[in-house]
């Protein structure tokens, strides 16, 4: 049986169990990896049919690593805050790395007047 690869774009609940008596919260960049013809499979389509996942064509889960730094969440899916008394290590993001800052240059429009005209 072939397996898939999903990327969660969007956190929703859904079914936790074949039987769908529990739930749980898929989260946002969350990687769920399905069997062909299994119960979650058909719920990752319905996922990405709805635009809240994306299908991954990889080998290797590590392949994600690259791109932008991802806040971490606790269990309940609340934002975790960063300790000040660890300043090496950012714990407000997986990996401890915070994404650097970007800098965007103010520019004001020039006020234009209009001139009297003499009749």
């Amino acid at each position: 049986m072939a397996k898939k690869t999903y990327k969660q774009i969007v956190p929703k609940p859904a079914a936790a169990n074949e039987l769908g008596t529990d739930t749980r919260l898929y989260l946002a960049d969350e990687i769920v990896t399905v069997d062909e013809d299994d119960w979650q499979d058909s719920i990752m389509k319905s996922f990405v049919e709805n635009g809240w996942a994306q299908e991954v064509k990889m080998d290797d889960v590590t392949d994600l690593e690259t791109g932008e730094p991802v806040r971490a969440r606790n269990d309940k899916g609340h934002y975790v805050a960063d300790d000040p008394s660890t300043p090496d290590v950012n714990e407000a993001y997986e990996g401890g790395k915070a994404p650097k800052k970007k800098t965007t240059k103010k520019t004001t429009a020039k006020k234009t007047t209009k001139k009297a005209t003499k009749k």
